[in-house]
């Protein structure tokens, strides 16, 4: 348990560079217990290679990456699926097994992860369908499901093993807007209610002021600007303040 003496996560010094292209420069940041950093930025700008790269998808060409103080960089597999239990990832298209229903889907990593009963893991997944509004959809396929059920599915088996940490990419991608929102109300009840940390990227500004408390602008590879909405809006870097205030 993090006692809020270390961060959550933390970035230093990382750069990431794919075909002689620079993709990641010299970025660092910390995001603390509780605390959710949206990270901005133009298409191909590092933002989902940073969330890849903390959760040891990927490993950094410099630098270091602390997920729970602990240094991932060197770690083996065993020691890293550790960790990676305590990481929730949200992906873009949710990343639902199509061969399993929602029930199987969820409990997987319980089964794979965690030494629990059946009764457990039917009370564990009833529980957590239910938060996200889908306690009676268990039975049904992938194919089933709504884009915006999708996204709910996709939340609640990212949470089956009680992160402390939750990556999220993208959460309102192909959502209208009165679904994109209620994603968000989903996010900042599990931020509110488990003090998850949280790292979110996003191209929604209305997402970042209701969700964020700092965000990040990416630009060319390098943290361009990072802090309060409101300290953006009046950055200096024309980008920072277009991407702030992209949304009415």
């Amino acid at each position: 348990m993090n006692d809020g003496n270390y961060p959550a996560v933390a970035l230093t010094g990382v750069s990431r560079a794919f075909n002689g292209r620079d993709v990641l420069k010299n970025v660092s940041f910390e995001v603390a217990p509780g605390e959710a950093l949206c990270l901005l930025g133009r298409s191909g700008m590092g933002k989902s290679v940073t969330l890849k790269l903390i959760i040891g998808l990927m490993k950094p060409d410099s630098g270091t990456i602390r997920v729970e103080n602990q240094d991932i960089g060197d770690m083996d597999e065993d020691k890293l699926s550790k960790v990676r239990s305590r990481v929730g990832f949200l992906f873009q298209s949710a990343a639902l097994f199509d061969s399993m229903t929602l029930y199987e889907n969820l409990a997987t990593p319980l089964r794979r992860l965690r030494e629990k009963t059946p009764k457990e893991i039917d009370s564990i997944i009833q529980k957590n369908l239910d938060d996200v509004g889908l306690g009676r959809d268990g039975r049904k396929m992938p194919a089933e499901l709504s884009g915006g059920m999708r996204k709910r599915a996709g939340l609640a088996r990212a949470l089956m093993l009680e992160p402390c940490i939750l990556l999220v990419d993208e959460p309102s991608s192909g959502l209208d807007r009165v679904t994109a929102s209620e994603i968000d109300d989903l996010l900042l009840h599990v931020k509110k209610r488990d003090k998850t940390a949280m790292v979110i990227v996003t191209h929604d500004t209305r997402q970042v002021h209701r969700i964020g408390d700092r965000a990040a602008v990416l630009d060319n590879g390098r943290i361009a600007a990072i802090g309060g909405m409101a300290e953006l809006a009046n950055n200096e870097n024309s980008l920072v303040r277009a991407l702030v205030s992209e949304a009415d």
